[in-house]
């Protein structure tokens, strides 16, 4: 005698497997769900943590600016640091005939001058080059530097400076009396709070 399966019983047996197999995915997807709800790490990251925001766009005119006075030059400031999330700002350095910064040295600060007008002597390190319109120069952090407008007429140089909030040095500066030689004392107390040492021959 020859035995035919029984197809209903076969088919409530796959049925049955299949139904199985269903409501464990559902009991293992709630449990993830479950975990990851009350799961200190994912919550402290969402909570504490949020992505950070891109620095918006925006566009500066040609006459606006913060402008600052010191050390005989007239520094404008055209991109704040607190504009960009702090990774960098741009001012406009104008400088008149043998004017320039005394020799220094930034702890944090790399800087790109770029020459708009004039012509410029920059040393820095052991060298010294001469600078002209369209020209750049690119200043790392840790390394002695100084420029001088070496022309007869006022000079004018893009200055780049990464990462940004080193321009809060030049308002601090601009601060102080006029009407008197500054105080070197007071200058340095200010310069090593944003990391700037004046070298020896400086001031």
């Amino acid at each position: 005698m020859t035995l035919r399966p029984n197809l209903f019983d076969l088919s409530r047996y796959v049925s049955l497997r299949r139904l199985c197999w269903a409501a464990i995915g559902v009991l293992i997807t709630l449990g993830i769900l479950a975990l990851g709800s009350r799961s200190p790490l994912w919550a402290d990251t969402a909570d504490v943590n949020p992505p950070e925001t891109a620095s918006a766009s925006f566009w500066v005119e040609a006459d606006a600016g913060t402008t600052w006075h010191i050390f005989g030059l007239e520094i404008v400031g055209k991109v704040m640091g607190s504009q960009t999330n702090g990774a960098y700002s741009v001012v406009i350095s104008n400088t008149p005939p043998e004017g320039g910064p005394p020799l220094h040295v930034h702890e944090h600060e790399d800087e790109l001058f770029y020459i708009l007008k004039g012509t410029y002597e920059f040393r820095f390190g052991d060298e010294t080059v001469v600078a002209n319109p369209g020209d750049l120069v690119n200043l790392p952090a840790h390394i002695p530097h100084t420029f001088r407008n070496i022309g007869s007429e006022p000079g004018m140089a893009m200055n780049t400076m990464t990462p940004g909030g080193f321009e809060q040095f030049f308002a601090e500066i601009d601060q102080l009396p006029k009407d008197q030689p500054l105080d070197r004392r007071q200058v340095a107390a200010i310069a090593s709070r944003y990391g700037l040492q004046f070298l020896p021959e400086s001031l």
